[in-house]
């Protein structure tokens, strides 16, 4: 899986590197382990203000481009690693649930499929 890290108003040092890695990387790796690749994901991390010195001033964003649908997630948060710890778990439900609209529209067309080979349209 290709990762993408973009930053804006912070400094992207190792430490930071491998926290997104080991997080939003391996994390996406492990619910996707069944899809086909390429798969894409790109997260930018930001400090929303400079003069600002508590509250949630970080925001972290990904983006996970799935053979042509894009399933993004944000979070913000006190400290940049609060925010990439939300942003992973509000990743995982929507990735879920994109997966879970995927099967059901395969079931209708398979419904379909079955309703016309069986003559129920006449």
């Amino acid at each position: 899986m290709k990762t993408t890290i973009r930053t804006k108003n912070l400094s992207l040092n190792q430490k930071l590197r491998d926290y997104v890695e080991e997080k939003i990387g391996a994390e996406v790796e492990k619910l996707l382990v069944n899809e086909r690749p390429p798969i894409e994901a790109a997260v930018e991390l930001t400090k929303v203000t400079k003069h600002h010195q508590k509250g949630q001033i970080f925001r972290a964003e990904v983006q996970v481009n799935l053979h042509g649908h894009k399933v993004i997630s944000e979070a913000s948060g006190e400290s940049i690693e609060q925010a990439i710890d939300e942003v992973k778990d509000e990743l995982e439900g929507e990735i879920k649930k994109h997966r879970g609209k995927e099967k059901d529209i395969g079931r209708k067309k398979r419904r379909f499929l079955k309703r016309i080979f069986h003559g129920y349209f006449k």
